[in-house]
């Protein structure tokens, strides 16, 4: 099975992920940070949530890896705009980390895992580089626990729709229930789990990146060519996220699950 990042990289995939902050989605890890840590933030994407952390362990450094180069250089330019000097970007992927044996006092990853096909192997090559007795803070996603409303046939078929994407990518949309085996599987101690909600404010903060998404599988992944929807579908589920993101009584409520273990 091929594994792709299912958000892809457009213009408006990027917007979505810079409104992520290390206060509010890094929180679960905040406790766990300390001034002058060298820390490794794995997936950073845009890098928001990456300059949160740095200004939390300051004056410890934290290095941001990506494996699409155009993220790096937009995480470079959102550093430089905000005069964070104690980190760097560096593309890379999460299962070769370029990093010796124990060079991190922590390790950082958020909306990664659901991503991964090999996720046991990524975490192994995260507890590599880990300092004996540093922490790993993952969060990721759980569809089992989303809340909509109002729902409709339309609009539940456009979630079903993205979330067989995901999957086809090789992605799994229910691994954050499964992140406490994972990390006690690769060999994480003192494991502690939590999970939380994020409603999204505006609605057409996610559901136009849903439509979008959705839409760019005609082309992307030859969808119709492959029999997994027609245009008619396509047009449709789109039509469909976007008018429930102007419903008054809109709600979109995603559940987070969130795991930190230890390196003995």
């Amino acid at each position: 099975m091929p594994e792709n990042y299912t958000p892809g990289y457009s213009a408006n995939a990027t917007e979505f992920m810079m409104h992520r902050t290390a206060q509010f989605h890094g929180a679960f890890f905040m406790p766990y940070l300390r001034p002058g840590m060298k820390l490794l933030d794995c997936g950073c994407g845009p890098g928001t949530i990456t300059l949160g952390l740095a200004q939390a362990i300051f004056p410890g450094t934290v290095t941001g890896i990506d494996q699409e180069a155009s993220q790096i250089c937009i995480a470079r330019e959102n550093a430089a705009k905000q005069a964070i000097n104690n980190v760097d970007f560096i593309e890379a992927s999460v299962y070769t980390l370029p990093f010796p044996d124990n060079s991190f006092d922590a390790v950082f990853s958020h909306a990664l895992f659901e991503h991964l096909q090999q996720p046991l192997q990524a975490l192994r090559e995260l507890l590599r580089v880990l300092k004996p007795g540093g922490e790993v803070g993952i969060r990721s996603p759980d569809w089992g626990g989303f809340l909509i409303a109002p729902s409709t046939p339309e609009l539940e078929q456009a979630l079903s729709y993205y979330k067989f994407l995901q999957q086809h990518n090789g992605g799994n949309v229910y691994v954050g229930r499964e992140l406490r085996a994972l990390l006690r599987q690769a060999g994480f101690t003192q494991i502690k789990v939590s999970a939380s909600y994020q409603c999204y404010e505006p609605l057409s903060l996610a559901t136009e990146y849903l439509a979008l998404r959705i839409e760019a599988s005609q082309k992307v992944e030859q969808a119709v060519e492959k029999g997994w929807a027609d245009v008619q579908s396509i047009t449709m589920m789109s039509r469909a996220l976007r008018e429930w993101s102007q419903h008054p009584d809109g709600f979109f409520a995603q559940s987070w699950c969130e795991v930190v273990g230890q390196k003995s």
